[in-house]
């Protein structure tokens, strides 16, 4: 069964109201408070303003989501009791719904979200551990309406209500199913299925039946995670392909930058150059991370993938082959500089070369904090990046 994009246009106009499970969220533009305000970079446009509350405590927090000036970033700022507590961004998209549920043993609620454009959107349940906002698991989405008892129908973003749960937080899902999208999404190279994810709701296109999928049962996310072949985070191997030492701040601490192989890559070269987590610890305490600094292989032409990290007192460069076409290889430096207990965006650079022409002449091409403001290293994507372009 496919699902048709020009369907998924006509139902951005159901877009204007957010909800969570259990939670109204408020969709408002009203002026955030002084306090609050001078938080928010000034380059940046606020777009809404929202009261929820992630952390059970019935103290609904702020979250302010703005944009950049290019449009091309969107970033959430999460305020509790007048203090940021957390910092998202991701890429800007005419789609952008959350609903929050709690799945596990603890208050913190996980966040869904269903994110893109007309033509794609991801579906995807995250995590927030240690500040930062993490993907557990990728999913279609499946609707029930009792207005139509016994059919099941494909979860548009606006017609969403809640997410199924059963007393024991489990998860009504449909699992092993050979089923053909349409659009660009995410498929993550760990998880061998998009899993249909049960939700309750009113749709507003009931001639969009999802038919010949597997009866849904009740899963943990856990389960769930772990038969459609995600690894749990507590039995990933941590294996640097590459480690270099620094001395940032002149602190007398040791810094560490790790470099790790990835291990969802069945390819051994692919392991070490390709879509690599990097880790910085500060002594032996782990201090930031990121996993998506390092480009993921192009199936359209072939480069050499990472290479080091130069450092240089408080800046470093993530040194990267990468290319546009089977002829044009690209070298890109990603360089950060290190400013007390935050790492910044400092410059992105690429040079080019012409393997079919090697006499041909082409341009750096450099961007800087003037082209994409202040960034902290834990926000910055090859997604990002390659938006710079």
């Amino acid at each position: 069964m496919k699902i048709s994009k020009y369907l998924i246009i006509i139902n951005i106009f159901f877009l204007s109201c957010k909800e969570t499970s259990g939670q109204n969220i408020g969709n408002k533009h009203s002026d955030p408070s002084p306090k609050i305000e001078q938080l928010i970079p000034k380059d940046q446009k606020i777009i809404s303003q929202e009261k929820l509350d992630i952390d059970g405590d019935n103290e609904k927090e702020t979250v302010i989501t703005t944009s950049d000036a290019s449009a091309t970033t969107s970033y959430e700022y999460w305020f509790k009791n007048g203090k940021l507590l957390y910092q998202f961004s991701y890429p800007s998209g005419s789609i952008n719904k959350k609903w929050l549920v709690n799945l596990d043993d603890d208050k913190l609620n996980e966040i869904i979200r269903a994110q893109g454009y007309e033509d794609g959107v991801d579906y995807a349940i995250y995590d927030i551990q240690n500040g930062k906002q993490i993907p557990l698991l990728y999913f279609n989405p499946a609707l029930q309406d009792t207005q139509y008892p016994g059919k099941t129908f494909w979860g548009y973003p606006g017609d969403i209500k809640e997410l199924i749960t059963n007393a024991d937080k489990k998860i009504l899902v449909s699992l092993n199913n050979h089923f053909e999208r349409d659009g660009d999404y995410i498929i993550p190279k760990d998880q061998r299925e998009l899993p249909f994810i049960y939700f309750k709701g009113s749709t507003t296109q009931p001639d969009m039946t999802v038919n010949e999928i597997h009866s849904p049962q009740y899963k943990s996310l856990d389960e769930i995670r772990s038969l459609i072949g995600i690894q749990s985070s507590g039995s990933t191997s941590e294996e640097p392909v590459f480690s270099t030492n620094a001395n940032f701040n002149n602190d007398q601490i040791k810094y560490r930058i790790d470099v790790l192989k990835n291990i969802s890559d069945k390819d051994a070269y692919d392991q070490k150059h390709f879509n690599l987590p990097i880790k910085i610890y500060k002594g032996n305490v782990l201090w930031k991370s990121n996993n998506y600094l390092v480009f993921d292989k192009r199936n359209s032409c072939i480069s050499e993938g990472f290479e080091t990290v130069a450092v240089k007192n408080n800046y470093f460069t993530i040194e990267h082959q990468d290319c546009s076409d089977y002829n044009i290889l690209v070298s890109t430096y990603i360089t950060f500089k290190v400013n007390g207990n935050e790492i910044y965006l400092h410059k992105y650079g690429e040079s080019y070369f012409d393997k079919s022409n090697h006499e041909r002449s082409m341009p750096m091409k450099v961007w800087t904090e003037k082209n994409f403001g202040k960034i902290k290293f834990e926000d910055v994507t090859t997604a990002f990046l390659e938006k710079l372009q």
